[in-house]
């Protein structure tokens, strides 16, 4: 089962941070996930929000923000046991911590509604112009459209489906959805990772992977019921629980 390390070790840095993602590659992590946005002057970047509320305390949108404004932002400003400054990375940035170590990345896009137009061919681009990153990367978002697109665009790029708001009963539609897109992975709630459920994933030919599991007891019993892979905040805890295989 991968050990997914979930915005880095953002529960011991400020997620998405290139502190959370230095400290995720000191802990052994080789798995890796995080959320992919544009900036205005078409700048890939990684946050989680679209907005920087939550990370800065400012109501702006990395959307109406170039880089050279974005970058002078701290997004580190609402974690209290280490606020000093750290800025909303490039994606370039990031890949330079990671992508040496990393078995496997998850780049979840966050493009609701096509907010970023034009960012699937930007993405795509970015990875095949780095040497053996293609291999080992997998596209996520909870957006549908931007799947979709992803997959006209490469036959080839690894997709997976994140379920929103899933609950068993939808859980048959959304698979349909995820097969249309040619996905490999399909990425549900912790809420919803029952057996049954994990089982009803496998068998429909998917790989499945589980957010956020951050107690032992949860990935252990994640182990035990078929699951493929964990995101946690918690990656050197998991490491140590000899989880992997």
């Amino acid at each position: 089962m991968k050990i997914i390390s979930h915005r880095g070790a953002s529960a011991y840095a400020p997620e998405n941070t290139l502190k959370a993602f230095r400290l995720a590659v000191e802990m052994g992590s080789r798995e890796f996930e995080f959320d992919v946005h544009q900036t205005r002057d078409g700048i890939l970047v990684v946050h989680h929000d679209y907005s920087l509320l939550h990370t800065s305390g400012k109501d702006v949108k990395i959307a109406d923000l170039d880089w050279a404004e974005l970058k002078k932002i701290n997004v580190a400003f609402h974690y209290r046991p280490d606020r000093a400054f750290q800025h909303v990375p490039r994606l370039e940035e990031v890949i330079n911590i990671i992508g040496p170590v990393s078995d496997w990345l998850n780049f979840e896009v966050k493009n609701d509604g096509n907010v970023y137009p034009g960012i699937e061919v930007k993405l795509l681009a970015f990875i095949k112009s780095k040497p053996g990153l293609f291999a080992k990367s997998l596209i996520s978002s909870f957006d549908h459209g931007t799947l979709k697109r992803f997959r006209e665009l490469s036959h080839d790029i690894k997709l997976a489906y994140l379920g929103h708001g899933l609950s068993t009963v939808l859980l048959l539609p959304a698979l349909r959805k995820a097969k249309s897109v040619r996905a490999v992975n399909f990425h549900l709630a912790l809420r919803i990772a029952f057996k049954a459920n994990i089982s009803r994933i496998k068998k429909a030919g998917f790989n499945a992977c589980v957010y956020t599991v951050n107690t032992k007891k949860d990935a252990l019993r994640m182990k035990e019921i078929g699951v493929d892979g964990i995101f946690t905040n918690h990656p050197d805890l998991l490491g140590k629980w000899t989880l992997k295989g």
